[in-house]
């Protein structure tokens, strides 16, 4: 029986370990019959020509995010998304849509119509669910928050800003106990000489690592109601640490954000928050334009299938000539784009409708 000699076993060791830990092989060599993601595919989902019931106002700004999309970020996205960071570069590349602020009307804001920023969320999205979640905290919750119940001088103040995303701002409305419950919050406001003191905690808030700008809701320990504030991001006794680990969205900045005797002046509060009725208020346009990510996200996930099954070949044909491969993508078609994106668009304008006639 062969035994091995000491020398043998090291060098095994050795081969073994100079075998572990080597970089990836580039996609082309790995698999060459794939297109990387950071070449993005072209549109493929619009099957039943939805794009065709949209105006050519929305239309146009439809090709604009989309072209950004797949020639800026798409691809650079793929490393942050290992590293779970932010890519801060690509904030300029997002100005440039002119998409935050969506359905605000002046202060620098687009003045979008429901139906046109849920159409740009969506084309966000499809490159990148990271980058859409980014903007809808940014634009849909936060900045709809002061549009809708902030003073003349906070609008006046925040969102001219925030609509070029020379600053960024975060919404906190989640606790650590309060997520689908959020109107139970218990984060305490207390009336003071000059202003307010906030102490409590909230988790899972998007951009709360870097924003500025922080909408924050808590109770009135006087009038037992919810109430709205903005918070910079410097403010004494504020502090946020990112959750780490996530499976999901890692591009996302989540955070826990402690809040400890924090000071906000009276001209920080948002005069327009007096329950979690008026929060509500917010959530109801908010809901329309979240509605669309998943739809983004579907049209990106179809759209990559859809190449992938062209170009890949096993059994001398590509994986698209066999039927099981066909009925998946057509379940696709069917259940997110027929009807899930027919029903958000006629939510979305049905909302446009209303919120207009009122």
């Amino acid at each position: 029986m062969a035994t091995s000699t000491p020398n043998q076993g090291s060098c095994s060791k050795e081969v073994t370990s100079s075998r572990i830990g080597l970089p990836a092989l580039d996609i082309s060599a790995a698999f060459p019959q794939a297109t990387p993601a950071s070449i993005f595919p072209p549109s493929a989902s619009d099957y039943y020509q939805f794009d065709d019931l949209l105006s050519p106002e929305v239309k146009a700004l439809q090709r604009k995010v989309r072209e950004v999309m797949e020639k800026e970020v798409a691809p650079i996205i793929a490393p942050y998304w290992e590293k779970a960071e932010f890519p801060f570069h690509v904030i300029p590349k997002l100005a440039t849509l002119s998409v935050a602020g969506g359905t605000i009307k002046g202060y620098g804001c687009p003045g979008l119509s429901i139906t046109g920023s849920a159409i740009a969320t969506a084309e966000i999205a499809r490159v990148d669910a990271s980058c859409s979640t980014f903007i809808l905290a940014h634009s849909s919750l936060a900045m709809l928050t002061i549009a809708l119940c902030g003073s003349e001088a906070q609008k006046q103040k925040y969102l001219p800003s925030l609509a070029q995303l020379h600053t960024v701002a975060c919404w906190a409305l989640t606790e650590p106990d309060y997520g689908s419950d959020a109107s139970s919050l218990r984060t305490m406001a207390t009336k003071v000489a000059g202003g307010w003191i906030i102490d409590g905690q909230k988790r899972w808030i998007a951009n709360s690592t870097f924003a500025d700008v922080l909408v924050v809701f808590a109770r009135n320990t006087s009038t037992n109601q919810i109430n709205g504030f903005i918070v910079k991001k410097d403010a004494p006794g504020l502090r946020t640490t990112k959750i780490e680990n996530k499976i999901g969205m890692r591009i996302v900045q989540n955070c826990d954000i402690l809040f400890k005797k924090v000071f906000v002046p009276d001209e920080d509060r948002l005069p327009g928050v007096n329950s979690f009725q008026d929060t509500n208020k917010v959530l109801a346009v908010s809901r329309v334009i979240v509605a669309w990510q998943p739809i983004g996200i579907s049209m990106g996930v179809f759209d990559m299938c859809h190449r992938y099954l062209k170009e890949r070949k096993q059994f001398g044909v590509p994986l698209a000539a066999f039927q099981i491969n066909q009925e998946k993508l057509v379940r696709m078609l069917g259940m997110d784009f027929l009807e899930g994106k027919g029903d958000c668009l006629s939510w979305s304008r049905i909302t446009w409708w209303q919120w207009n006639l009122d």
